[in-house]
């Protein structure tokens, strides 16, 4: 049976706000919530209003529209290292991240290196199992938002996976002006901003030595202007399937 808790955890959300809170949940030992599968669909049509139901005002939720799974390129398996700011809070934990036979999959970790969660991605809908007895205060499918924007956007640019016929290539997308920045080593700047300046500020992801197709880069910084946090991601491990 659906409970209003439960109704209540599928308010929208901003990705990373998200993962601090759902991190330092499990390190505080927050109130148990029922466990098992729930699950989500999204149209594609983006991220409209909804704030955090506990602490933290995150405002009108995050905007964007997720890219078919279909869309995404080449399958791949990553583990990586986060470590984070949200306001005054810090947080850390790591994930593993595929992309398989049309299927996107999170697995999430705890800091004891057992599973958290498994998120998954199949086209545009979103199913959640969550693996702990602890409360996660928002709804995880929106972590998806910045896993798009860090590793899968080239799916939406003209320019694909690059490198574009200048150095700074702008273009407009489901009403966001996205911008690049290369070197000779690679993609080494995207950022996003609203067309409507809602939220205002600007999402800029870093590739720390450069970004290249097949070629990730190690360390990637993303800096969230529109929610203040910041996230800085190690790549542990790549590799195509």
């Amino acid at each position: 049976m659906t409970t209003q808790r439960d109704r209540l955890r599928l308010r929208r959300i901003t990705v990373s706000a998200w993962i601090g809170v759902a991190a330092m949940s499990l390190a505080c030992h927050r109130n148990p919530a029922g466990q098992g599968p729930h699950s989500a669909s999204s149209s594609g049509s983006g991220v409209a209003g909804g704030g955090a139901s506990s602490g933290a005002d995150l405002g009108p939720g995050y905007p964007g529209e997720l890219i078919p799974t279909q869309e995404m390129g080449p399958d791949f398996l990553a583990r990586q290292k986060l470590e984070g700011t949200f306001g005054e809070r810090e947080f850390a934990f790591e994930a593993v991240l595929q992309l398989r036979d049309g299927t996107l999959t999170v697995l999430g970790l705890t800091p004891f290196g057992t599973k958290a969660f498994v998120l998954t991605q199949t086209g545009t809908e979103v199913a959640f199992e969550l693996l702990i007895d602890r409360e996660l205060p928002f709804p995880p499918e929106y972590m998806l938002q910045d896993i798009h924007r860090a590793w899968l956007w080239q799916a939406r640019l003209p320019w694909g996976a690059g490198p574009p016929s200048d150095e700074a290539p702008t273009t407009e997308v489901a009403g966001e002006r996205i911008s690049e920045q290369w070197t000779a080593n690679g993609l080494v700047r995207r950022s996003f901003e609203r067309l409507d300046g809602a939220p205002a500020g600007v999402i800029r992801v870093d590739y720390v030595g450069g970004h290249q197709s097949g070629q990730p880069a190690k360390q990637v910084v993303l800096d969230n202007g529109w929610f203040g946090y910041r996230l800085e991601i190690e790549t542990i491990d790549w590799r195509m399937l």
